[in-house]
């Protein structure tokens, strides 16, 4: 008899029972759902960092690229370098300049040759500190003597305001010279040494009106896109 009742029951003990059931799940799923959505959270920033320092990595293996090639440049093995960063350009579309973050503190002087990786990149005008200022071979104010590596002809490469485009002034039309030629500096300015790639002859326009040919270069250097550079020890700029 008491086994019966007891199946007679159970089903009204199973609904009764049904509400702390449902409770029980509900809070069971809420509580899993919430863990749920933490870890998630959790999860989404972890990634957020790692991308994060995945760009870090990349910019300094960036970075690190850069400094290799401009270590293995074409330079002289007696000479003595010192790498410097462009930390600023000038605002000023028709003044190329740019800051490094090298200044007298670290031996930089007035008039020191500034190269990178591919050919000259400018001049230091000023000096402070820990900063400098380098005028650049694009600024159309600027000029540097130099000699075609062909034929030895002579002349001056001044700045046109492009930083893509330079122009060998001074230059006769009877003058050897071809599309293709290197021009590079002379050494005769006093501040660059001789021999450093200065920019290739891209065009050359011969108007019987004008006493000099018109003569278009495009720098060595990359003018536009350089972030490290090169400084010529001090002692080591001609006429120091």
């Amino acid at each position: 008899m008491r086994n019966y009742l007891s199946i007679a029951v159970y089903p009204i003990q199973w609904i009764a029972n049904s509400p702390t059931r449902v409770f029980s799940f509900f809070d069971h799923y809420s509580f899993t759902h919430q863990g749920l959505m933490s870890e998630n959270q959790q999860l989404k920033e972890a990634q957020f960092l790692q991308n994060a320092r995945l760009q870090t990595y990349q910019a300094l293996e960036a970075e690190n690229n850069r400094l290799r090639i401009l270590l293995q440049s074409s330079v002289r093995a007696n000479e003595t370098l010192l790498v410097a960063e462009i930390i600023k350009i000038n605002a000023d579309l028709f003044l190329h300049r740019v800051i490094l973050n090298k200044g007298s503190e670290q031996g930089i002087c007035l008039g020191q040759a500034v190269i990178d990786a591919e050919g000259v990149v400018g001049e230091v005008t000023e000096v402070y500190p820990t900063t400098s200022r380098v005028i650049l071979l694009s600024d159309a104010s600027y000029g540097i003597p130099v000699e075609n590596i062909r034929t030895g002809v002579r002349g001056v490469v001044v700045g046109t305001g492009s930083l893509k485009s330079l122009e060998l002034k001074h230059v006769a039309h009877t003058l050897d010279l071809a599309v293709g030629d290197t021009l590079v500096t002379s050494g005769l300015d006093g501040h660059y040494p001789p021999g450093y790639p200065v920019g290739t002859i891209t065009q050359i326009a011969h108007d019987p009106s004008e006493t000099f040919a018109a003569v278009q270069v495009a720098p060595k250097a990359r003018l536009d896109r350089a972030r490290e550079v090169l400084l010529l020890a001090a002692q080591q700029v001609v006429g120091e």
